[in-house]
């Protein structure tokens, strides 16, 4: 039996431009370049005798060499084989980043175990014969397993067969569209290797983040460090530790490997209660009320009063200096109490507020086109008031 660790699409150095703060965004990189670390750590607990990284290490064809070192020499911790193929964000072809001076230097300095199958051809090991399927450009027409299909496989011998590939086993093409050979980029046409299926062991495919099972024989990996909001069904934040003999079907177990939670929550408010209830919910989802390494995503929705919506303000105000980015898709309406609207309305002390205040509580009940500009202004006009008072 071969045991082997299947990961891919590590997309070091992915900048995460939606993250707002810079060092939240290095943070993020880092803990991809730490998660390395965990599979061998893996590796080692299940014996798995090597890894192979199904396309995408890096998340550009031109990281910088202080990445490419900082991969290497993680790589290179390992101290088992590594074999890597060029994803569609890595990929191979002349002057690609796996052949320039820079990366064959630490490579053979930081990262001897390492070797890149840059040649659709057999490569051999004891235990196993490797059946590489490089994308050596961002996008081909041209499925990269069809060299094996005019491959003999009556050459080899009964050592166990795993076939490595980057692309999209689902034809998102409609079926107008369609045609005998796939148009769609990097497009692994599954069903055209059946006649192959009972000479291969094992597929490990990459390009798609989350765990699943794509065939018989066919497995996604997914990435080992979250770095999107899961989809339905998406298990992200895996590896897959694979126990492979020649002729059988392949054992496959998804191990966790993520150290960042991502996560969208929805909330629809409807009464004062809100800001309790919207902490409540976020406590017991994240599970702590430290700093964390959290992603979140709030739909927020309903209505409330001025009071209820400034606790709401703060509270987010503070899970997100807590989370490493908060994302906040605001629908809330704002529907001021009776008391919040005369407490505004009704200050003999200061009648210039009141009369502004009166001014946008009028537009706001008669649903004018000014209406959302008015209740933004109620709401802060309410704050400014309230800090005021506070100060005094």
């Amino acid at each position: 039996m071969t045991t082997f660790l299947h990961t891919a699409d590590w997309q070091l150095g992915k900048p995460f431009a939606r993250v707002d703060d810079p060092d939240r965004q290095a943070h993020l990189r880092r803990l991809r370049l730490d998660s390395i670390d965990r599979l061998g750590e893996i590796a080692r607990a299940r014996a798995a005798g090597f890894i192979v990284v199904a396309g995408d290490v890096f998340d550009s064809h031109r990281p910088p060499d202080s990445l490419i070192s900082q991969a290497l020499e993680r790589i290179g911790r390992l101290q088992l084989p590594v074999y890597v193929i060029p994803g569609n964000h890595d990929h191979g072809g002349p002057g690609c980043l796996w052949e320039s001076a820079h990366f064959r230097r630490e490579q053979a300095e930081l990262a001897p175990n390492l070797r890149v199958l840059l040649a659709a051809t057999p490569v051999e090991r004891d235990d196993c014969i490797l059946l590489p399927c490089p994308l050596l450009r961002r996008h081909t027409v041209q499925d990269p397993t069809d060299w094996l299909r005019s491959l003999d496989f009556s050459a080899l011998d009964q050592r166990v067969r795993i076939v490595l590939a980057h692309g999209s086993t689902v034809n998102f093409q409609s079926e107008a569209d369609e045609e005998d050979e796939p148009t769609q980029a990097n497009f692994i046409n599954l069903q055209r290797l059946d006649s192959q299926f009972a000479e291969i062991d094992y597929i490990a495919l990459g390009d798609w983040h989350g765990f699943s099972q794509a065939a018989a024989k066919a497995w996604y990996s997914g990435t080992p460090e979250t770095d999107r909001f899961p989809k339905t069904g998406q298990q992200p934040g895996h590896v897959a530790c694979v126990q492979a003999l020649r002729g059988a079907d392949p054992h496959v177990e998804a191990i966790p490997t993520g150290s960042v939670r991502w996560f969208e929550h929805t909330q629809t408010f409807t009464d004062a209660e809100g800001p309790e209830q919207l902490s409540r919910a976020l406590t017991e989802r994240i599970g702590s009320t430290g700093v964390t390494d959290v992603v979140a995503k709030l739909v927020l929705d309903g209505h409330l009063g001025l009071e209820a919506l400034a606790a709401i303000d703060q509270l987010l105000a503070t899970w997100r200096a807590r989370m490493i980015h908060l994302r906040i898709d605001n629908r809330v309406e704002i529907q001021p109490t009776a008391d919040e609207l005369a407490e505004l309305t009704q200050r003999s002390d200061d009648p210039l507020i009141a009369g502004v205040a009166a001014s946008l509580v009028d537009d706001l009940q008669r649903g004018s086109d000014e209406a959302a500009i008015a209740s933004l202004a109620l709401t802060l006009l309410h704050r400014e008031v309230h800090q005021l008072e506070a100060s005094a």
